[in-house]
C-alpha cells in the first residue's frame, strides 16, 4: 500500500512539474503543489478503498482536474485535456503492467488483483511506463512550443480530449472482461495487452496530427500578421511621399516668395507683407500635408499611423506618444506582433461602444531598465474571463482571441510583463507591457 501510494505521489509531482512549464499559474509555491498533490492521492487512495475500479478511476479524473485547476490557470477544455491525459496515461500503462504479469505468471488479471504483494510492484512499475510514456510525448511529439501551439487551439484540443474520453471508455469495457470466467484469461490479457498499446500508439499519431495542424495554423495567423504589416508600411510609405511632394512642390516657390516679402519689407509695406505671410501660411496648411510622428520606431510609428487612419473612419478619438528605446531587444516582427494586436483588440472594442465615448490613448514611459506602453482604451463594460485571462466574446472562438495570448508569450519571453486592468464601472480597459532594456546594446555602441 505504501509503494503505491507513493508511486501514485511521484507521478503528480512528475505531471504537475510538466504542465508548471505549460500553464500560467495560480498559486507558484512549493506548498501548494504539496496541498494539491495531497488532495488528489486522498481522493485517489477512497476511491479505490471503498469503490469498484470502474467506477473510482472517474473520480481520479475529477480529483487531479481539482487540483490542475487548484494551481493553474486554464480554459474548461485544457483542464478537460489535463485530466483525461493524466488517468488516460495512468489507466492503459496499469492494463499494460497487468497484462504482462497475468501473461507471464499464466494466471487471470482478476488473480492478479487478488494478490496484494503484487499491488505495490505493479504500481511502481505502471508509474514508471507512465513517466516514460510522458517523457516520449514531451521530447518527441509534443516539445514545449509545439504544446502551446495545441494548448492554444481549442479545436485541436477538442479532437484531441474527444479521442482521449472514446479510448478510455473503449479500455474500461474491455477491462470488464475479467470479471467473466468463461473467457479464456491468457487470450484475454493478450488482448487487453494489445488495446492498451495500440491506443497509446494512436494517442502518439493524434497528439502529432493536431500538434501539426495547430503548427500551421499559427504559421497562417504570423503570415497574416506579416500582410497586414506590410500593408500598414506601404500605406504609410504612400503618406509620406505624398508629404515629400506637397512640401517639394511648396519649397519650389519658398525661395520667390521670401525674395518679394523681403522687397515689401524694405520698402515698409508692412500690411502687404503681412498679408503675404498670412497668405503663406494658408498656402501651406492646404497644400503641405501635415505628417505627424506617434513613435520614434519607424515600425511602431506605420502601425500607429494607419491606426489614426481607422480612427478617423470610425470617429475614435486617437492620441499617441510611444517612445520605444533602441536598447529593448524587440525584433521587429515582435513588435508587429505586440502592437498590431493591441491596437486591433482596442479598435474592436470601441466599436461597441456610442461614437462620444470612443477613445485610444497610447502613452509610454521609461525608467534606466524598463521600457513601459500603456495603451488605453474605452470598452462596453463586458467581459469574459476564463482562466485568469480575457476571452474574445465572439462566436467562432477557435479562430479568435489570439490576440492577449500572442502579446503576453511575446513580452514574457524577453523577460517582460503585461499587466491587462479592466474597469467595467468605468468602462475603461488599459494593457500595460514592462520591457526589459537591453544593458549591452549601448555598450555595443561604444565599442
Amino acid at each position: 500500500m505504501m509503494l503505491s501510494l507513493a508511486s501514485l505521489i511521484i507521478y503528480d509531482a512528475f505531471t504537475l512539474q510538466r504542465f508548471k512549464k505549460l500553464f500560467p499559474a495560480k498559486k507558484d509555491h512549493w506548498i501548494f503543489y504539496i496541498i494539491a498533490i495531497a488532495i488528489n492521492v486522498i481522493i485517489s487512495a477512497a476511491a479505490y478503498t471503498l469503490l469498484d475500479s470502474r467506477f473510482a478511476v472517474y473520480l481520479v479524473f475529477m480529483s487531479f482536474m481539482l487540483s490542475f485547476n487548484f494551481l493553474f490557470n486554464g480554459t474548461p477544455i485544457q483542464i478537460l485535456y489535463a485530466g483525461s491525459i493524466y488517468t488516460f496515461s495512468l489507466y492503459s500503462s496499469r492494463g499494460i503492467i497487468f497484462s504482462i504479469y497475468s501473461i507471464v505468471l499464466h494466471t487471470s488479471i482478476k488473480d492478479v488483483l487478488q494478490q496484494n504483494n503484487n499491488i505495490g510492484m505493479i504500481s511502481a512499475l505502471t508509474v514508471l511506463l507512465a513517466i516514460l510514456y510522458f517523457l516520449l510525448i514531451r521530447d518527441v511529439i509534443l516539445p514545449k512550443q509545439k504544446a502551446r501551439y495545441l494548448l492554444s487551439n481549442q479545436g485541436q484540443l477538442k479532437f484531441v480530449v474527444i479521442y482521449l474520453f472514446f479510448q478510455w471508455l473503449f479500455l474500461t469495457l474491455i477491462n470488464d472482461g475479467r470479471y467473466y470466467d468463461d473467457i479464456r484469461q491468457i487470450w484475454f490479457s493478450s488482448l487487453y495487452l494489445g488495446s492498451c498499446i495500440i491506443s497509446n500508439l494512436w494517442l502518439l499519431v493524434i497528439l502529432n496530427h493536431a500538434s501539426r495542424i495547430s503548427e500551421l495554423f499559427e504559421y497562417e495567423l504570423f503570415t497574416h500578421q506579416l500582410q497586414e504589416q506590410l500593408s500598414r508600411q506601404m500605406r504609410h510609405y504612400q503618406s509620406y511621399r505624398k508629404f515629400t511632394e506637397s512640401y517639394r512642390a511648396f519649397r519650389h516657390d519658398y525661395e520667390k516668395l521670401m525674395a518679394s516679402l523681403k522687397t515689401l519689407l524694405r520698402r515698409k509695406e508692412y500690411k502687404k507683407a503681412i498679408r503675404m505671410l498670412d497668405d503663406i501660411h494658408d498656402t501651406m496648411q492646404q497644400s503641405v500635408m501635415i505628417h505627424k510622428n506617434y513613435s520614434d520606431n519607424m515600425i511602431l510609428d506605420s502601425i500607429l499611423q494607419d491606426a489614426a487612419g481607422v480612427c478617423e473612419e470610425k470617429n475614435i478619438r486617437f492620441s499617441a506618444h510611444a517612445y520605444l528605446p533602441e536598447s529593448v531587444p524587440m525584433a521587429d516582427l515582435d513588435i508587429v506582433r505586440v502592437f498590431s494586436n493591441i491596437i486591433n483588440n482596442a479598435i474592436e472594442a470601441c466599436n461597441k461602444v456610442s461614437d462620444s465615448e470612443r477613445f485610444i490613448e497610447v502613452t509610454s514611459n521609461s525608467t534606466p531598465y524598463w521600457a513601459i506602453i500603456e495603451v488605453t482604451n474605452s470598452f462596453n463594460g463586458e467581459l469574459l474571463i476564463v482562466g485568469g485571462e480575457p476571452e474574445t466574446t465572439k462566436e467562432d472562438k477557435d479562430f479568435h482571441g489570439f490576440g492577449l495570448r500572442i502579446i503576453r508569450e511575446t513580452i514574457e519571453g524577453l523577460g517582460g510583463l503585461v499587466f491587462i486592468e479592466p474597469d467595467r464601472e468605468k468602462r475603461i480597459f488599459r494593457i500595460k507591457g514592462c520591457i526589459p532594456k537591453n544593458p549591452r546594446s549601448k555598450a555595443a555602441k561604444t565599442v
